[in-house]
């Protein structure tokens, strides 16, 4: 590819380049100082984020039906908006779950989908079934997932010794909308506030006696409430508006409102009610720290600066503190923390790993000049790189910042082998000028075919489907513009500067320290011995190449590397029908329970008030997150919290590391394998289905299968129509007695406050003795037509694109193929058909994926090889020395006792794509000095072979020493400094220090052996 690149352009004509680079000193160095002013000033430009801007394709749909069934809602509200969206083209995937009060519908889409388009489409069939839906309900909101939705901080906001309501009316009114004005701010959502209402509570005694139906009141209080809007009135030549006001203003108002009885006569309002003031019935509260408070959720603008926003936020969290005294305020999660460790660990590999690489090119270098022009080529290669960050549109987040970091180390590689190359020319005779312009023409083929093969390595991994490729986008672009810098500064400054500043004459230059030279006379008996006994190393070095994939067998795979864990989310649901204060007693005496270990506690119990959350809310439920000083207390914690909640039978618990905002990304919660039973006619038996299936196989029963105390109401019809009583006056009787009923919003100086009748403190009991009218008007007890029977019902109903199903869960096990089938099986003879989802399918599918890759890749290198030498063989040498890389990075993985995670495996392909560059150097070398040699005439035998083999070591041994020991010398830092940044890249620098020092080691001789063996035998 290089070399094709380089016919295009013409050998000439970069030979001509290059030549008038290096004799314009002048023009190159300014346009390099305006390009690094250019950088400098861009890098202010930027956007600095968490994540990059990814549209996720997916959508959640919530809907919110208080007071219906999970039965309901499945039925009028989720299977109508399933048959509807089902048809969507760009639809893959589609899970419902109907629960009590709620549900939630999952939209997955191809990844190839444009997400706008597919927005509109949903809200835009949603509306087509508004009619459809039952009357009162919300419309169902349709939520848009992104990587930027992830909030970058939580305020606490802790009343203390203030009112709650007007905390939470400061909050809502004040505090989020100076928070919504800074700049770089997208969403800022509230959740635990609490508000007052006006509570009427009818007194059904007296309602009898004064024969008033609980009609009238509605009818009165709406009646009396009613805004009337206004009149035009005309006097003359002039008009007047004329505005009805409300007649209630308070209270006071309300009490005197008349209400009709039966009878036509008129009564006071609160001779038939009681009315009060009241705080609204809470369905969820939030606590920090066990108080109770409000939290206000700050998401970033895709475009922001997130290390601009974050000290806005906390300057103006402490300007709330000096304003409002009587409130405390906290800042908890917050999720800069990332981006900081991912700017640490540029700093700190560009600080620490520059360092270290100056002091080794000083130690193989005898020239400080070449060593100090080296060097120069990182700082200049990463600014000019900012330039095309800010032309893209990409942001600095922890993945681009990763790919940066990546990089480093291979930034100094081009310019390594150039000036090499230049004071080699110079110690041979040639001016300043033929040396730099044919030193780097040499070398531009190798040097250009080293980051061709590392840009095609790395690449194909964008085509990952998924999240994975989506983020692996921005690492690749990085890594791809600072290795495309890296080449400018190579060919153009390099050797501008060389001639500048390395003026002394070719006697006088000393190109190897005293170090190098013992090192290269070990190198040159270590190959003699190799040649001499080639046979035995050449059959050695093959026998090693599939020792790193045995090893890869036997090592544990996990998506992330092992990071100190000292914070725990627990999801407790209780599957009992609990009142939100009993859910808070409950929890509160957990939080007690903790011990002394737990360094804070957020918990959201019950309903949360966030507009933009992504899951349906568990009323009879609570999420507990707490941090720890150490992981041991963290474990203890959780084993502490398992204990505690065994005084509850009924509830189950599930606790997860607290995720952040890097790790939520590749955390899957969906089951690893799940069975979906469907009846295949009336007769099916799923209880002797789940029977039979117990008796074979190990699993938990999945979300559609939790049952949950209920009552269920019996009406009897027969002795209604025998009483002629109607069904919507016993409906009304019963909102009366139990339910809660808004009747209208009174508008006060504090805002609209709603008028809610509820229920009285009666029991069931008496609430059942309480008179019902026939039409006629006689009264009947309400339980001569209805009774309350205690139950069990499904707590959710869940749905997919074929429908309803029940479903069991199994956990990840071998033989999972002849475990489906037996499923099928047993499902089949009790009259059930099923399906099967989970992880196991993705995996299978991902596995896929990379295998497809991995050919794509050995394809690509092939046909780039191919291409460079102008041969079939010669590329099957260089890529036999990637089982070698590998054999290398996997055995100090496994000696370091490492996993192969996600991380891992980047440094498995940066290993790929940097392994084959000095078999490539080295190959285009032997075959330059064999074409010099046999155009001098020179006759081809083992003894020419011999002395071409020792030659091209001499050329190619530094270069390929610096190249590999600076790229593992900038990751070295990672392995000796702490912190969440160097946890996550201390597999990646393990990888790649083994596979760069290790299998470059093997490769020294193999390449060698390799190219003498294929000229022996093919004559090539």
């Amino acid at each position: 590819m290089a070399r094709l690149l380089l016919r295009l352009l013409s050998k000439n004509a970069f030979h001509f380049m290059i030549r008038y680079f290096v004799t314009r000193p002048v023009a190159i160095l300014s346009i390099f100082f305006t390009l690094i002013l250019v950088g400098v000033f861009l890098v202010f430009k930027v956007p600095v984020s968490l994540l990059p801007n990814i549209d996720v394709p997916f959508m959640v749909v919530r809907v919110n039906d208080p007071n219906a069934s999970a039965q309901e809602i499945e039925n009028r509200v989720l299977k109508p908006i399933r048959e509807r969206l089902g048809v969507m083209g760009s639809l893959v995937s589609m899970e419902t779950q109907a629960s009590n009060h709620a549900g939630l519908i999952r939209l997955g889409f191809d990844y190839r989908a444009d997400m706008a388009l597919a927005y509109i489409e949903v809200n835009e069939k949603i509306d087509l079934l508004s009619g459809f839906f039952p009357p009162g309900m919300e419309r169902p909101q349709v939520i848009r997932l992104n990587t930027t939705d992830i909030p970058v901080l939580r305020v606490q906001v802790l009343p203390a010794a203030a009112d709650f309501e007007r905390v939470s009316e400061l909050t809502e009114r004040i505090l989020k909308r100076r928070l919504e004005q800074l700049p770089g701010v997208s969403v800022v959502d509230v959740s635990g506030q609490q508000s007052s209402m006006i509570s009427l509570t009818p007194d059904v005694a007296r309602m009898s006696a004064f024969k008033v139906h609980p009609d009238a009141i509605v009818e009165a209080v709406e009646l009396a409430n009613q805004d009337l809007g206004g009149l035009n009135l005309k006097r003359g030549q002039y008009q007047f508006f004329v505005r009805l006001q409300n007649r209630i203003k308070g209270i006071e108002d309300l009490a005197k409102v008349a209400v009709k009885t039966l009878s036509g006569d008129l009564v006071a309002l609160d001779q038939v009610a009681v009315l009060r003031s009241a705080p609204e019935q809470a369905e969820g509260f939030h606590l920090f720290n066990g108080k109770p408070g409000l939290v206000v959720t700050v998401q970033a603008q895709a475009q922001s600066r997130m290390n601009d926003l974050v000290p806005l936020i906390k300057g103006a969290v402490a300007d709330f503190r000096k304003e409002y005294p009587s409130v405390g305020f906290e800042l908890s999660q917050d999720q800069s923390f990332l981006l900081d460790a991912g700017i640490s660990n540029l700093e700190q590999d560009i600080v620490v790993g520059g360092l270290l690489t100056i002091v080794l090119l000083f130690l193989f270098l005898g020239n400080y000049a070449a060593a100090l022009l080296m060097s120069i080529s990182i700082p200049v290669s990463l600014v000019i790189t900012f330039i095309f960050f800010y032309v893209f549109g990409l942001s600095f987040n922890i993945i681009s910042l990763s790919g940066l970091a990546l990089g480093v180390g291979m930034l100094i590689d081009n310019s390594i082998v150039i000036v090499g190359h230049i004071t080699r020319k110079r110690i041979a005779g040639l001016s300043m000028l033929d040396s730099c312009v044919q030193g780097t023409n040499e070398m531009t083929a190798p040097v250009l075919g080293s980051v061709i093969t590392t840009v095609v390595v790395y690449e194909p991994l964008v085509l990952l489907s998924g999240l994975a490729g989506a983020l692996i986008k921005d690492q690749c672009i990085a890594l791809t513009i600072s290795l495309g810098v890296s080449l400018l500064v190579a060919f153009v400054l390099t050797p501008t500067l060389y001639a500048l500043l390395l003026k002394a004459p070719p006697e006088s230059l000393k190109e190897d320290t005293v170090f190098y030279t013992w090192v290269q006379r070990g190198y040159h008996r270590m190959i003699s011995f190799i040649l001499l006994h080639r046979r035995v190393f050449f059959v050695f070095t093959l026998c090693l190449m599939p020792l790193g994939f045995i090893l890869a067998y036997f090592t544990r795979f996990e998506s992330l590397p092992y990071i100190e864990k000292r914070e725990s989310l627990a999801q407790i649901d209780w599957n009992e029908p609990v009142s939100a204060e009993e859910n808070l007693r409950r929890t509160s005496l957990l939080l007690d329970g903790l011990g002394s270990s737990v360094l804070t506690t957020e918990t959201d119990i019950g309903a949360t008030q966030f507009l933009f959350q992504q899951e349906n809310n568990n009323l009879y439920g609570s999420q507990l997150y707490f941090s720890c000083r150490s992981e041991r207390d963290k474990l203890l914690t959780d084993a502490r919290l398992a204990v505690l909640l065994r005084a509850y039978p009924r509830a189950s618990l599930s606790i997860v590391d607290a995720p952040n905002a890097f790790t939520q990304l590749f955390v899957n919660h969906t089951p690893f394998l799940e069975a979906k039973f469907t009846p295949l006619g009336a007769g099916g038996d799923f209880e002797g289905l789940l029977a039979a299936l117990r008796g074979r196989y190990v699993f938990s029963d999945g979300p559609s299968l939790v049952r949950e105390p209920a009552m269920t109401g019996v009406l009897d019809v027969d002795r209604m129509n025998l009483y002629s009583v109607r069904r919507q006056d016993i409906d009304q009787q019963l909102q009366v007695l139990f339910g809660r009923l808004p009747l209208a919003d009174m508008a006060t100086m504090d805002g609209l406050k709603p008028i809610v009748m509820e229920a009285g403190d009666l029991d069931l009991q008496d609430k059942l003795n309480m008179p019902v009218r026939n039409v006629a008007g006689v009264e009947y007890p309400l339980n001569s037509f209805i009774r309350f029977e205690a139950s069990h019902q499904f707590s959710h109903v869940c749905a997919d694109r074929d429908g309803p199903y029940q479903s069991i869960v199994f956990r990840e096990q071998k033989g999972l193929k002849d475990l489906m089938a037996g499923v099928r099986k047993v499902a089949a003879l009790r009259g059930y058909a099923v399906s099967f989802s989970g992880r196991y399918f993705e995996n299978e599918v991902l596995m896929m994926q990379m295998v497809w890759i991995f050919l794509l890749v050995v394809a690509l290198l092939y046909t780039v090889l191919a291409i460079q030498f102008e041969s079939f063989l010669q590329p099957v040498i260089v890529m036999l020395t990637i089982p070698i890389g590998v054999t290398g990075a996997m055995f100090l993985l496994c000696v370091s006792g490492g996993s192969l995670n996600v991380m891992a495996a980047i440094g498995f392909v940066v290993v790929l794509g940097l392994v084959v560059d000095d078999p490539l150097l080295k190959i285009e070398t032997l075959n330059r000095l064999k074409k010099g040699y046999l155009s001098k005439g020179e006759t081809w035998n083992e003894d020419l072979l011999y002395r071409m083999i020792h030659e091209a070591g001499d050329e190619c041994l530094k270069p390929l020493l610096l190249v590999s020991l600076t790229t593992s010398i900038a990751v070295l830092p990672v392995l000796f400094f702490s912190g969440i940044g160097n946890d996550l890249q201390a597999p990646m620098a393990v990888v790649m220090i083994g596979g760069l020092s290790i299998g470059t080691f093997f490769t020294t001789w193999f390449v060698p052996l390799a190219y003498w063996y294929s000229q022996k035998w093919f004559g090539l």
